[in-house]
């Protein structure tokens, strides 16, 4: 991970913040309860303090009902966005992520990066070492690229061996100094599986944007410096 950088948002913390505006909804109705409740208990007639002591406890039970609702809710969001296997942001969270960043980039004339990522002959380790091998193959893969940026950079598993990561706020320069440390991580990786380590090779292509960028023209400049990249053989398989 870069130096001072934190963890990558994961899917998770995503969702918590579309979660928060309806939480605060619900917090507010149910804090009019207890004030209303707070203020019928300091009646002196039996009765109304036995409303006030009914409807506070009303207050807390709808308290209740409404956080874990809004847990749900935000699980539920989760796992929408959220990749199954490397817990990475899916394709459709990540062009979430994506859209807000552009709007942000045409708002506030920022610069950015989208890197794509796509494991070269992945389908030979799955043919060799079967398909456990192979999801271990792309863990090792989700967890470097998560290591290696930083906490506003979003990572993703697009599906099969297809990987983003998207770099916002990021002058051009350094968004490529770290395209390229991310490309030498990931190609130095070596995967244990059983008496043998499986070398990872990987192919990488990103494209800058700026404020009058979109998204599908990005993802086709990326796309296609990927494929030009694109690695012939496959690696041999490290006895050890």
């Amino acid at each position: 991970m870069p130096d001072g950088a934190a963890m990558p948002l994961t899917a998770f913390e995503i969702s918590q913040e579309r979660g928060t505006a309806s939480l605060l909804d619900f917090d507010g109705v149910a804090l009019k309860l207890r004030r209303l409740a707070e203020r019928m208990a300091d009646q002196i007639d039996p009765d109304a303090r036995a409303a006030a002591e009914e409807l506070l406890a009303a207050a807390e039970e709808a308290e209740r009902a409404l956080v874990d609702r809004s847990r749900r809710i935000r699980q539920l969001e989760n796992l929408s966005i959220t990749d199954e296997l490397t817990g990475l942001l899916n394709r459709r969270g990540f062009q979430e992520m994506l859209r807000r960043a552009l709007a942000d980039a045409e708002r506030h004339g920022e610069e950015g990066l989208l890197l794509l990522c796509d494991l070269d002959h992945f389908k030979a380790t799955n043919d060799s070492y079967g398909h456990l091998a192979g999801d271990s193959v792309l863990s090792a893969v989700a967890e470097t690229l998560r290591r290696s940026t930083r906490r506003n950079d979003a990572v993703a598993r697009l599906g099969g061996d297809e990987f983003a990561v998207l770099m916002p706020k990021t002058p051009v320069a350094r968004a490529e100094r770290l395209a390229a440390k991310l490309s030498d991580a990931v190609n130095h990786l070596l995967v244990p599986w059983g008496h043998k380590k499986i070398p990872v090779a990987a192919s990488f292509g990103w494209e800058s944007y700026d404020p009058k960028s979109r998204p599908d023209r990005l993802f086709f400049l990326a796309d296609r410096k990927l494929y030009r990249c694109k690695r012939p053989h496959a690696p041999d398989i490290v006895e050890h």
